[in-house]
């Protein structure tokens, strides 16, 4: 066979498609994915069963090895992942990855409603992924080295530890709630595709596709082709959904060398000469990066490209942690399918067709009824945007504010500047409070210990309380609570609150440190309250009662008194 990489792909008469061979790795595949979901449920019903399960399997927990030196779970399978893929090449992304099987599932839906998901084709979107991982994963190290902290030693936590621990009885205690988790695999699975086309999370968004990106160019096992019985057809490139012109790559390399190929092998279902085949091969390494490689246009110029970073950018540092719910991978998501829409509005306002999907949004400088839609639709997202990050500036210069009032309070500063500070934390706290649509989880607590900062104790109570009714296993605040009704006299309300304090048992093993130490330090306050009433039989009970949680709490943390 003769390399013809710029053959472009031939045209197929309707109704003469090649018979499809009988190789259906399609079925295994899904199957496959199926599995992966039936292991979550299992998963969650033998936790739920008996009361201790291994944590759930966070490929983010690699950022608590590699900086903290905590060996989780996650780290674990992502070392396994990255192994499998040196070897065998990216299976794990089409056989194992939920978020992939939601994304095609998605473009199963959209080809059965005749909607063809175009893909987008960014230069500056194909830098978000490798920089995610930069963010995620090397920036730590670098940090660390810069501030010559030593490297971290190796070790595992057991469920006292809190976040890490390899087994917990608190399955969801890093997961997102399900609303949340809801919108993630919504925009991660679905949303993003019919905006930026089929697997366009893994390509565009995706910091462990990176990683494995980059191992899948040292692994032997490759998609190779028979040359003998390649007729270069095109149907291979036709039907891969991670858009890898595997003819051509056949044509010039003898095997796929695309780091984006997933191995799916629908192109070894599809070939109608069955002249492709997975199998060992010399891997790519660089090979898809030397000159001479055809490269496909990309769809924006360069104003466009600098456009859809300024909007990234401005939606990343809008959307993550927005109302303190918000992960990292759902912001990338939504800041890249808004920078696709920034320069959607833009070419409607300065070309003369514009078309987005299957809707025509303008044409020949008419703007058509969708169009309009769509422009009305684009000005209530850019109020949605400019709200949410009205929003998040205030949450981030709040929290900026009430840690510099402690900081200051720590260190023995003047009163009215501690005050000052604490004051600008609540002008913050309470424009979020007042224009925002979601109460942010821990804002009560904040903004309690800001009126407390600012020397106002009867707003700091009434944020307190706010706070216990937002979350009634809000121990912390009770304490405080409770101290500062002591300090102001009203000791009967604060001996009750310091009740419940007692009688509060934490829900997981994770939470057992803490509770000690919140239990001791109300057992305390009660001995300090018998023995100012002189009720010394209580007192002496009250005090025991903390030695005892004093105790146990050292034995979770391994300390000596």
């Amino acid at each position: 066979m003769t390399p013809r990489p710029d053959l472009a792909l031939p045209q197929v008469t309707p109704g003469t498609s090649p018979p499809r061979p009988r190789r259906q790795y399609v079925r295994w595949r899904v199957a496959s994915l199926i599995g992966v979901h039936v292991l979550f449920a299992i998963h969650v019903a033998h936790w739920r069963l008996a009361g201790k399960t291994v944590a759930p399997l966070e490929l983010n927990e690699v950022m608590h090895t590699l900086e903290l030196g905590v060996v989780t779970a996650g780290f674990v399978l992502m070392a396994l992942i990255v192994l499998s893929v040196t070897v065998f090449g990216r299976f794990f992304c089409s056989w194992g990855c939920h978020i992939l099987a939601l994304q095609d599932l998605c473009a199963g839906i959209l080809r059965k409603l005749r909607i063809r998901a175009k893909p987008v084709r960014s230069r500056v979107l194909l830098l978000v992924a490798p920089g995610a991982m930069l963010y995620m994963f090397v920036w730590p190290q670098v940090s660390r080295l810069i501030e010559g902290r030593p490297r971290p030693t190796l070790r595992l936590l057991d469920d006292t530890g809190g976040w890490a621990s390899f087994v917990t009885d608190d399955f969801w205690r890093n997961l997102p709630g399900p609303g949340m988790a809801l919108l993630t695999l919504f925009v991660c699975g679905f949303a993003i595709v019919y905006v930026l086309g089929t697997r366009s999370f893994c390509q565009y968004a995706c910091p462990y596709g990176a990683v494995f990106g980059i191992m899948d160019r040292f692994a032997p096992g490759r998609i190779k082709v028979d040359p003998d019985k390649c007729t270069q057809c095109g149907v291979c490139t036709g039907v891969c959904e991670s858009h890898v012109r595997v003819h051509e790559e056949i044509a010039r390399h003898g095997r796929v060398v695309d780091a984006a190929c997933l191995k799916d092998l629908d192109c070894v279902t599809a070939c109608p000469e069955q002249a492709l085949s997975y199998g060992w091969t010399q891997p790519s390494l660089l090979a898809s990066l030397r000159p001479g490689r055809r490269r496909l246009p990309y769809d924006f110029t360069v104003g466009e490209d600098v456009l859809m970073v300024a909007v990234f950018v401005v939606g990343l540092a809008t959307f993550r942690g927005l109302y303190g719910r918000v992960p990292f991978l759902l912001a990338l998501a939504v800041s890249g399918i808004l920078a696709y829409f920034a320069v959607l509005a833009l070419r409607l306002d300065r070309r003369p067709n514009v078309r987005f999907n299957r809707f025509q949004l303008k044409v020949r400088g008419r703007v058509t009824r969708q169009g309009r839609a769509f422009a009305v639709m684009a000005l209530l997202v850019l109020a949605a945007v400019l709200h949410s990050g009205f929003i998040r500036y205030h949450e981030v210069r709040g929290g900026r504010a009430l840690k510099q009032a402690e900081v200051m309070f720590a260190r023995g500063d003047d009163g009215a500047d501690v005050e000052v500070a604490a004051r600008r934390a609540l002008g913050h706290f309470d424009l979020c409070a007042r224009w925002g649509l979601l109460t942010a989880p821990g804002h009560h607590a904040r903004t309690a210990a800001a009126w407390w900062g600012a020397g106002d104790a009867p707003a700091a109570e009434r944020s307190w309380s706010l706070a216990i009714e937002q979350d009634p296993e809000d121990q912390d605040s009770r304490l405080k609570l409770a101290a500062s009704l002591l300090q102001r006299g009203r000791a009967d309300l604060a001996q009750s609150f310091l009740r419940q304090v007692t009688t509060a048992r934490e829900r997981s093993e994770k939470d057992a440190g803490r509770y000690a130490h919140y239990r001791g330090s109300a057992w305390h306050m009660l001995g300090s309250l018998a023995s100012a009433r002189g009720d010394l039989a209580s007192a002496r009970a009250a005090f025991d009662a903390a030695a005892v949680e004093e105790r146990r709490l050292r034995s979770l943390t391994g300390t000596s008194p």
